[in-house]
């Protein structure tokens, strides 16, 4: 074998052409791909055989009959060869361009199939990672790189009638793995369909539709001898090369809100092909992005193609699922991170309504790891992008790209690729593009914080139509980019809200201000789904499961919704900030504004009021919002409203009855205490100090601060002394700020008390939090004032200038796991955090335990309800009552075993309740990825606050 997969040619694959698939009659054409009797799929049980390298692999490979059995499409790694790795940044092999390693598996497929001779046929393969050769009856027919490209192969003079013979040698890495370093886990195989399509001598080959906001549809024959094409009873004939265009009188325009298409038929030679149009146009002009000239919002989230059950291998039914999920959480745009989807996706796209930026199979980040010697005297992150060996590899990325898919009215943009650097062959593939279509052209990899001056240049001169940045903080946006006079173009986040575990905590920052402007075009959720595999008999794994040494851990694990597909309390989050209305409630009246352009909101608008919990009064009416328009109706007071629209029948991928937004408004209401005064006997015990109310009896440690005792009626109701702590379980987007929380020891934080003074009902501490080693952290006074049935805590805190913000600041206990029912008056249903609570209602709720940890598949802290004012925890006899102005949480486990635990199916049986109480607790944020925590999240540097605990 010659050894193609040390460059980034293709052998003997047909030019890229626009993705369709033809039928024989009219009537079928725009039926599922599968009834066509032109197309054979050579899906199924095809026999393979392993080699661990190429250099095992006999020049007459394709002479042996493989043993093992596999599916196609279908990921090797499922099916117990080689092994799952992710990396985000890290090429896992060596840099070493353009050789790769000669331990590099291989995979020989081979089936059988049987096929009638008869005009022109080509074999397609739609993905195959990361290259492969081709045989069939024993003749080498070509090879093929690009994974996620169309590869298409004219067979005509290789078939035989009857009974044939294919071979296909897959390659795990090839000269092209340089050019797929994307954030993902790492596939190999035939991961996408395969099939043959017959088609007539002199057949349709290429053409081009374009569109313009009057109504004019415009056909290109790119290739072929020549079509009839129809649209509205029109038909109008096209040679080669020429151009024809049809009128469309009053023409419904093709949005996300209205997704509004027209049938177009192209026939020839016996042979039709059904093309779905939207009539709609995508540019950038005077500095701002227009769709159908309105300056829309991008409310994204970045997809891959991925199943945690099949890997890189979708189906029909998987790309709809997601696309239901994402109308149910109001997103309106895609971007297909980091390549192009599978070619169904954009038809779908275009059916649904989704707005998608479509990117190209091209992403080099681990250059930046590399550790490479720069022999062009260049930023290390362009060492791709200037080395002339990719050029060409680099240029066929986006001709594939944009050749398949440009017929999609869903597609508004091209992206060039992921994290590539930049340099001349990326400006010789943006001038194609530029010059083959005339969709706005969007690249992230040059920005302002690349501070070379050829970067900084780049950032201003290149030939891309937007300014693009990934995860940038809301002062950059506001205080940079929007007063920079010399940068014109619009800006979009390709990447923003980091969604790794719990959080992220952005969404409202970032979206007050996109709203303000209209310069800012949207912004595009990190990411979609998790990308956890299920493999064997636990749950979801990640990097590091497999045994391999380079990987990236859970950082896969960085959805916003989970790897199987279900949503999530952070999920809800994100519903709320891409509601397509604004709620303003104000003196008797309710006013909805809808942000949608071009379609109206027709929906069932339900008001509820309530009085703590209880539901008071509710009134329902049927609600039309023109888009850009407001309605306004009477809404009575109440202590909380609530405010829901709902779809008044299907639409689309939506059923009657679908929640569209959602509000609550709630008054200010004075809790009246339970706490009973009393006489209480205070007394001292050497190191202890007891109090003794009505039925109860408290034991304070002179040595820590804490309630180490309370007893009931003789009866002892905690498991652990109820003590201060600073500790949570690190979120994901922790990871970084945990590092300096852990060098000051903030996970062994303890309380040292300096002084103690008895007054009445009332014990004083003086005391310190600190850690072995170091000086104190945390200096504090905290006061316990008792009454018949409980007490008051009090603290007045400061920590110390020079460290950093604590994780949280309040109690915790353990408490019988029989302590399993939950009341309170706060921020919910959904976890709620001083960042993270837009899609919460202050109101009053009941739960359980159990069901209040959210299960992170990496466990982490998690559960907690900001604002909460009144809490109750009880076995059914007992009640733990807290009163004040704090966040809580009642888990099944301590912050300690969270902490220690990598999976969330390694947590051990629970041996109790776990309550934390804070007096205040950081915001969750999102920097995983994202930026670091707003300083006003952050835990304040002085804690002032008092507690009231009560037994009932």
């Amino acid at each position: 074998m010659k050894k193609y997969y040390e460059s980034t040619d293709a052998i003997n694959v047909v030019a890229p052409r626009a993705y369709y698939i033809p039928f024989s009659n009219r009537e079928d054409a725009f039926k599922q791909r599968k009834e066509s009797d032109r197309l054979l799929y050579l899906n199924g049980e095809w026999k393979i055989r392993e080699y661990a390298s190429v250099l095992d692999v006999e020049d007459d490979f394709f002479a042996v009959t493989p043993e093992d059995k596999i599916e196609v499409p279908s990921c090797v790694q499922y099916y117990g060869y080689d092994h799952f790795q992710y990396t985000n940044i890290n090429y896992p092999f060596p840099f070493d361009p353009p050789f790769v390693p000669n331990e590099n598996p291989c995979y020989h497929y081979q089936r059988f199939f049987t096929v009638k001779k008869s005009g022109k046929q080509y074999l397609n393969f739609e993905g195959v990672d990361s290259c492969f050769y081709l045989y069939l009856n024993d003749k080498f027919v070509g090879f093929s790189q690009i994974s996620h490209r169309v590869s298409e192969f004219d067979i005509t003079d290789f078939l035989i009638d009857g009974e044939n013979k294919i071979d296909v040698l897959v390659l795990k890495w090839c000269a092209g793995s340089y050019l797929e370093d994307q954030d993902k886990l790492r596939f190999t195989g035939i991961f996408r369909d395969v099939y043959i399509l017959t088609r007539p001598n002199g057949h349709i080959v290429d053409y081009k539709v374009e569109t313009d906001a009057v109504g004019r549809v415009k056909f290109t024959l790119l290739g072929g001898e020549e079509a009839t094409v129809t649209l509205l009873a029109e038909s109008k004939t096209v040679k080669a090369g020429e151009t024809v265009e049809f009128k469309i009188e009053n023409p419904v325009l093709w949005s996300a809100e209205n997704p509004y298409l027209y049938d177009l038929y192209i026939e020839h030679n016996g042979e039709v092909i059904g093309e779905k149009v939207g009539v709609r146009t995508t540019e950038v002009k005077d500095g701002l992005y227009l769709f159908n000239g309105e300056p829309i919002k991008l409310r994204g989230v970045n997809r891959h193609d991925f199943n945690c059950k099949t890997g890189a291998t979708v189906t029909v039914e998987n790309i709809i699922e997601d696309l239901t999920l994402m109308k149910k959480l109001n997103v309106n745009a895609i971007r297909t991170s980091h390549y192009p989807n599978m070619p169904e996706f954009y038809q779908l796209c275009d059916r649904y309504g989704f707005y998608v930026i479509d990117e190209s199979d091209l992403e080099t980040h681990g250059t930046q790891a590399c550790e490479y010697e720069s022999q062009w005297a260049i930023d290390k992150y362009d060492l791709i992008m200037a080395n002339p060996l990719f050029e060409k590899g680099i240029l066929e990325r986006q001709i594939c790209n944009v050749t398949r898919d440009k017929n999609r009215p869903c597609v508004i943009m091209w992206s060039l690729g992921n994290e590539s650097g930049y340099g001349d062959n990326l400006e010789k593939a943006v001038k194609w593009v530029r010059a083959n279509d005339t969709r706005p052209v969007h690249y992230e990899s040059i920005n302002v914080e690349r501070k070379t001056e050829r970067a900084f240049g780049y950032y201003y001169n290149a030939e891309l139509d937007v300014v693009s940045r990934m995860y940038p903080s809301v002062e950059w946006m506001r205080d940079e980019y929007l007063p920079d006079e010399k940068q014109t173009r619009p800006l979009v986040l390709c990447e923003y809200c980091h969604a790794m575990g719990n959080g992220p905590g952005d969404f409202k920052a970032y979206w007050d201000l996109i709203n303000s402007s209209d310069r800012l075009m949207g912004a595009f959720t990190w990411e979609w789904a998790d990308h956890g595999v299920l493999y064997g008999d636990k749950g979801l794994r990640y990097g590091g499961d497999f045994g391999e040494t380079l990987h990236d851990g859970n950082f896969c694990m960085d959805g916003i919704i989970t790897a199987d597909r279900r949503l999530t309390q952070k999920s809800m989050e994100m519903k709320k900030i891409y509601e397509p209305v604004v709620f303003e409630k104000k003196d008797g009246e309710l006013k909805i504004t809808s942000r949608q352009f071009f379609a109206p909101i027709v929906a069932r608008l339900t008001v509820t009021y309530k009085d703590m919990g209880k539901v008071v009064g509710e009134e329902s009416t049927v609600v039309g919002i023109e888009p850009r328009k407001s309605v306004t109706l009477p809404v009575k007071d109440a202590h909380v409203t609530i405010v829901s629209l709902t779809l008044v029948t299907d639409c689309g991928l939506l059923k009657a009855g679908q929640e569209i937004a959602r509000e609550g408004y709630t008054e200010k209401v004075n809790i009246v205490s339970d706490l009973a005064e009393g006489k209480t006997e205070i007394a001292e015990k050497g190191r202890y100090i007891t109090a003794n109310g009505k039925d109860v009896e408290w034991t304070l440690d002179k040595a820590n601060a804490s309630v180490c005792s309370i007893k009931k009626n003789g009866k002892e109701l905690l498991y652990t002394p109820l003590s201060l702590a600073v500790w949570r379980a690190p979120t994901d987007n922790d990871r970084n700020v945990r590092v300096e929380w852990e060098n000051l020891r903030y996970n062994e934080m303890f309380s040292e008390v300096r002084e103690v003074a008895v007054k009445g009902n009332t014990v004083e501490f003086t005391g310190v939090l600190a850690t072995v080693k170091l000086v104190p952290a945390v200096k504090y006074t905290l006061k316990y004032t008792f009454g018949a049935n409980g007490f008051t805590a009090e603290i007045d805190s400061e920590r110390r200038e020079t460290n950093k913000y604590l994780p949280r600041l309040g109690f915790e206990t353990k408490l019988c796991k029989c302590f399993d029912k939950v009341s309170y008056y706060g921020y919910g249903s959904n976890e709620a955090y001083i960042d993270r609570r837009i899609s919460c209602v202050k109101d009053c709720y009941e739960d359980t335990v159990s069901n209040m940890m959210v299960h992170y598949v990496k466990p982490q802290e998690n559960g907690s309800h900001y604002g909460t004012e009144v809490m109750e925890i009880t076995n059914g006899t007992d009640t733990v009552r807290v009163e004040g102005d704090f966040s809580f949480s009642a888990l099944p486990y301590s912050a300690q075993t969270l902490t220690k635990t990598a999976h969330d199916w390694e947590l051990p049986e629970s041996d109790g309740t776990y309550l934390n109480v804070d007096y205040a607790m950081a915001g969750i944020g999102s920097n995983s990825c994202g930026p670091k925590l707003d300083e006003k999240f952050e835990t304040p540097r002085k804690v002032a606050g008092k507690l009231t605990f009560i037994i009932k």
